[in-house]
């Protein structure tokens, strides 16, 4: 018998069509400031007015060395599992308290998990049953060395960013393909030049 595999996708699609002709995929940590900035931008400025034949999917990317990381993703995936509509908004939240200083080393290095995790519910959105989530964060049933019920969901956002060899973030891939002309300063001017020519110019933005 092999490893389990994910049942569903791992990554987020924020737009509302199925994958058709140009797939954005961004590899993101939800405590990264460039990750903020990238996302901040496609969420608030691009995806609005983006056409139906591109989807922007999203995918967790935690790095090992904030420690509190694994917390602030383990939120957002439970939020996604009790209200995937307001997934997109719980990230946004997640970013705009985090470039206020929320989350980072020097705010969680004397705080306990509990206490992070009691942070975390506070930003979940209005329409949310906040108990729900808050029992996904919860330590599983016999304890030990079990976690929680989003273990699972970090397992396999991490096997599956290992696989697509992301290691920075963020890191956007263009239908599966890495695009290193992406930056996540880019303005909404920029991503609009980009995504006009809808890969005729190979995505070059030239």
């Amino acid at each position: 018998m092999g490893p389990p595999l994910p049942p569903e996708s791992c990554g987020t699609t924020l737009t509302k069509t199925a994958p058709q002709k140009i797939q954005i995929e961004c590899f993101v940590d939800l405590i990264c400031p460039f990750s903020a900035k990238l996302f901040n931008t496609l969420y608030d400025k691009v995806i609005p007015s983006l056409d139906e034949d591109i989807t922007v999917t999203i995918h967790q990317v935690v790095q090992p060395w904030h420690p509190q990381g694994t917390m602030v993703h383990e939120a957002a995936f439970a939020v996604r599992e009790v209200s995937p509509e307001h997934y997109a908004p719980y990230v946004s939240a997640l970013y705009a308290a985090y470039t206020g200083g929320k989350f980072k080393d020097d705010d969680v290095w004397n705080k306990t998990r509990a206490q992070i995790y009691e942070e975390l519910l506070e930003l979940v959105p209005e329409g949310v049953d906040k108990s729900a989530v808050k029992a996904k964060l919860m330590m599983a049933e016999g304890g030990g060395n079990a976690g929680n019920e989003m273990t699972k969901h970090i397992k396999f956002a991490c096997k599956f960013h290992r696989t697509r060899g992301v290691h920075v973030t963020p890191t956007v891939f263009v239908n599966g393909v890495e695009a290193g002309v992406v930056s996540s300063g880019w303005s909404e001017e920029d991503w609009k030049k980009f995504l006009a020519a809808k890969g005729t110019d190979f995505f070059r933005n030239e």
